[in-house]
């Protein structure tokens, strides 16, 4: 979970692989995320360090999904205001309804400083998981 990656598709990978492997999406999906970054820029970079990438559920989505990676010296998404970017939620959703819920779920963490610091510097999945279940 806690990985050195050498850029900014290595990082997007490393979040969408672990959906890839349960089956909550196709694996074409991960490079939907890498033409919509290619044709609009980092639309998913989010804020200071947090990315969010995802593409269309028509992209290859088979259930909603979020998966998290946490990249510990940090990538370049070409965002100059927020890179470099540290924690990346991957996310599929089946509907427009579901992102739109999924975002509005997580964009208290994004908000607190604190806790998006104290989940970049956790030693272990198990500290993650307990900063994320406050929210």
């Amino acid at each position: 979970m806690f990985i050195r990656v050498n850029d900014w598709q290595q990082a997007v990978a490393l979040a969408v692989e672990p959906m890839i492997a349960r089956g909550e999406v196709e694996p074409r999906y991960l490079n939907a995320i890498y033409a919509m970054h290619r044709e609009i820029g980092p639309y998913y970079v989010l804020g200071e360090g947090i990315a969010m990438p995802h593409a269309r559920p028509e992209e290859g989505v088979i259930n909603t999904a979020l998966s998290l990676a946490i990249v510990s010296e940090g990538v370049s998404f070409n965002s100059p205001d927020n890179d470099p970017v540290y924690i990346i939620f991957a996310l599929a959703a089946k509907d427009s309804h579901s992102h739109i819920a999924m975002i509005a779920s997580l964009s208290q963490l994004f908000c607190e400083e604190e806790i998006v610091e104290k989940m970049r510097n956790a030693g272990s999945k198990k500290d993650v998981l307990k900063i994320l279940s406050q929210f």
